[in-house]
Formats: structure tokens, C-alpha cells, sequence
């Protein structure tokens, strides 16, 4: 990350975050028009997420800067075979059996592998992998079985079992939440993890909304701004430099605090019967959920500017929740605007 000392600092790979689905597709015309799109707003490529579904030929390897991996929010359980916990979080065995795929590590693997293979095949910059862990109960009730050194210990495991089998040519890149795992709250863990990742070409991706989701107490984009400059420090203090090791920004913020609060007050006087809700109708709620709580908006704000010149990543992917196309790019071009890239 060395000699990175301009002023003006512009990442190599600006991108906007792209699930290939049909209901993202079906707003572009074709490859052209996504690319358009992306120019207009001073990006020039995407960062896909694979969603099981054809990408009607408008992504173009030349197009793809990077690749974030598939991912369950909650996998801890099976990779260490506690199917007694599964058949209480699920409707039915068979039913988790049916979600995962199967009853072995294999399964999980598999579904990794083939994004990996994937990202090689259509010529990705980089890879992201979340280093979390949350039940759809636990999103509610902030009590996690896991501690965040379980889920960094098992997240190397699988990290290393792929990469061990040969060589990507990409970065790959952890990212951070808010749950259990990578939060950039504890340097040494941050430490542990990145040094424990066998591969030369790694990193971390610093997603700024899921950091900000870690204090509720966060009220305007100055704070955010000085709450990710204190975990800088904290690292830098703590004798891992961290900017060294940040190669990539998910751009986004969230100031969701008031939301949270008042969640958990909420909870207090009336909690969720999980027993009584089946699973995918909990689901749904806990990802509205999420949602409510990782808001995506665009980061700008005094000092933001400044703290990308920090952290001189060579990539940064504007990710945000959006509900049409116009909207996206709305929101686009007013960060790129703050940060000189239009």
C-alpha cells in the first residue's frame, strides 16, 4: 500500500455493487448501458454478488472489478455440526438440510469454490469474504452464541481449507459487521485473522456502515468520520497498521442508533415468540430488520474526503440500498461529486 502520497487520492477500481439478479438486470438495456451508468457517475466497473440466476449476457469480464462471495449470515452451527441447534433455529431437519444443501462441510465449501472459480474465470481484481456470524434470533436479541474469536478461528479454517488448494491470482479481502466476528473493534483479533489468512494477496475490506452499526451513539457524518479515524488509531497504537492492510472501502453509512434503541426498548416489553413464527417468516422480519439497522446511505460529510486519502485503498465500491435505477444514480454522482471523481 506504500507510495500512495497524492493530494487528490483516485482508487484504481471505483465500483458500484451489483447483485446479478433479475430485478437489478432488468433496469440496464445491456452491458453498454450498465457501463454508462457506471462512467456517468465517475465509477468504471462493478462489484458483483452471484444470486443463482442467468446474467442475460450484459456482465462482461472487462466490466467486473470485483467479486463478493457467497455467504450465510448464520453458518457457525453447520460447519461445526451442531445439528441439535439447527433443528431448534429451523421448522424441520430436513428443512435446514434443504437451506444448506446438504449435512457436510463439503456443501458450504462447494457453493465458495465455485464463486472463486468464477471470480478467476471472468478476470475479478479482488474477492470479499464476511467474517460474521448472527442467528436470525440473535439479530434481535444482541446475545450471540459465538464469540468473536470463535468466528475468526472458524472463518480461517474455511479461508485456508480454499486457499490452500491453489493459487487465486486476486486479493481476497475480509470484510467486516456488526455481529459476531470481524468487528475492527479489537486490534488483535484483526491482527490474528489477517496474519492467519495463508495467502500473500490479502486484505481487508472495510465496510464504513457496518463499522458506524457497531456504536449507536453515532448521530451525524463528523462522528462516523471521527469514529473510523479512532479504530485507525486504536490499530496503529496497537502496533498493527491497519491502513497498511485495508485495501478496499465498502462506502456507505448508516446512522440507524435511534432505530436500534428504540428496538431494544421495544424488545423489552414485547419480545418475538421465535417458536411460534416459522422460519422464513422470520427470516423476512430479521432481514427488514438488518435493513433497519444497515441503512446504506451515501457517506458524505466533512473529513470524508480526508479519510479516504488516509487509507489510500485501491478499492472503493459505492454500496448502497436503492430502489431504482434513477435513485442509484442519484446517489452515485453526489458521493463521486464529494470525492472528486466527477
Amino acid at each position: 500500500m506504500g507510495g500512495k502520497n497524492t493530494t487528490e487520492y483516485i482508487p484504481e477500481c471505483r465500483s458500484m455493487n451489483f447483485s446479478v439478479y433479475s430485478g437489478m438486470l432488468d433496469r440496464y438495456k445491456d452491458s453498454e448501458d450498465i457501463m454508462k451508468s457506471c462512467q456517468d457517475g465517475g465509477l468504471n466497473g462493478l462489484e458483483v454478488i452471484l444470486a443463482g440466476e442467468s446474467d442475460q449476457g450484459k456482465i462482461k469480464p472487462e466490466m467486473v472489478n470485483g467479486v463478493h462471495l457467497y455467504f450465510h449470515i448464520f453458518w457457525m452451527d453447520f460447519w461445526k455440526g451442531d445439528y441439535d441447534r439447527l433443528d431448534r433455529e429451523f421448522d424441520s431437519r430436513q428443512q435446514w438440510i434443504d437451506y444448506y444443501g446438504g449435512t457436510d462441510r463439503e456443501c458450504y465449501l462447494n457453493c465458495l469454490r465455485r464463486d472463486l472459480d468464477y471470480a478467476e474465470k471472468i478476470g475479478a481484481k479482488y474477492v470479499v469474504f464476511h467474517v460474521s456470524e448472527v442467528t436470525l434470533r440473535e439479530s434481535y436479541t444482541y446475545q450471540y452464541k459465538y464469540t468473536n474469536e470463535e468466528v475468526i478461528d472458524a472463518s480461517l479454517e474455511v479461508i485456508n481449507t480454499l486457499l490452500d488448494e491453489r493459487e487465486y491470482p486476486f486479493d481476497f479481502l475480509v470484510e467486516n459487521l456488526w455481529w459476531s466476528g470481524l468487528t475492527m473493534k479489537e486490534p488483535a483479533l484483526t491482527k490474528k485473522l489477517v496474519e492467519g489468512i495463508h495467502s500473500s494477496h490479502k486484505g481487508i475490506m472495510l465496510d464504513t456502515g457496518h463499522f458506524m452499526n457497531t456504536n449507536s451513539d453515532l448521530k451525524t457524518p463528523e462522528d462516523a468520520v471521527a469514529y473510523i479515524n479512532q479504530m485507525l488509531d486504536a490499530h496503529e497504537e496497537a502496533g498493527f497498521p491497519i491502513t497498511d492492510w485495508i485495501k478496499g472501502l465498502h462506502l456507505q453509512m448508516s446512522l440507524s442508533g435511534d432505530y436500534v434503541k428504540k428496538q431494544k426498548a421495544d424488545w423489552k416489553e414485547q419480545p418475538i415468540d421465535f417458536d411460534n413464527v416459522p422460519f422464513y417468516d422470520l427470516f423476512q422480519l430479521a432481514y427488514q430488520h438488518a435493513c433497519d439497522i444497515d441503512l446504506h446511505q451515501p457517506f458524505c460529510g466533512q473529513g470524508v474526503k480526508e479519510l479516504i486519502n488516509r487509507i489510500k485503498p485501491d478499492y472503493v465500491t459505492f454500496e448502497y440500498q436503492q430502489n431504482s435505477r434513477e435513485e442509484y444514480e442519484g446517489f452515485v454522482k453526489k458521493q463521486s461529486a464529494l470525492l472528486g471523481y466527477i
